[in-house]
C-alpha cells in the first residue's frame, strides 16, 4: 500500500508540474511561505519509503501508517494552498467524507467493544 501511495503521490505532484510548467511549479514549492509544506511532504515520502523497505512486523506497520498519514496531510495542505478555492473545497470534501465514514467508525467501535467485553468477562 505505502509504495503505491507514494508513487501515486509523486504522480500527483508531477501532474501539477505538467499543468503549471516544471520550473514555475518548483519555484512555487520553494517559495518561503510554501517551504514548510515542501519539507514535510518530501520528508514524509522518504520516511514512508524508508520504513516500507526496512521496518518489519507490527512496529514497521505502525511506522509506515504514521508516515503515510503525514504524507496524506501534506497533500491535503498542498490542495488547500495551491488550488484556488482549496480551503472551501477541502471543507466540503471533509464534511462529505466524515458523513460517509462516521457509521463505519461507530460500527467498528461497537464491534471492538463487544469483543473486549467477551474477552474480559
Amino acid at each position: 500500500f505505502a509504495l503505491s501511495f507514494t508513487c501515486g503521490s509523486i504522480t500527483f505532484m508531477g501532474s501539477f508540474a505538467i499543468l503549471r510548467g516544471p520550473i514555475p511549479h518548483m519555484m512555487g514549492m520553494l517559495a518561503p511561505d510554501r517551504l514548510p509544506f515542501t519539507v514535510v511532504y518530501l520528508s514524509s515520502m522518504m520516511a514512508t519509503l524508508y520504513f516500507t523497505f526496512t521496518a518489519h512486523g507490527v512496529k514497521g506497520y505502525v511506522t509506515v501508517l504514521i508516515a503515510s498519514g503525514m504524507q496524506l496531510c501534506a497533500l491535503l495542505w498542498y490542495l488547500m494552498t495551491f488550488l484556488p478555492g482549496g480551503a472551501q473545497g477541502m471543507k466540503v470534501l471533509m464534511s462529505a467524507m466524515m458523513t460517509m465514514i462516521r457509521p463505519v467508525v461507530v460500527g467498528c467501535s461497537k464491534c471492538c467493544g463487544n469483543i473486549m467485553m467477551r474477552m474480559v468477562g
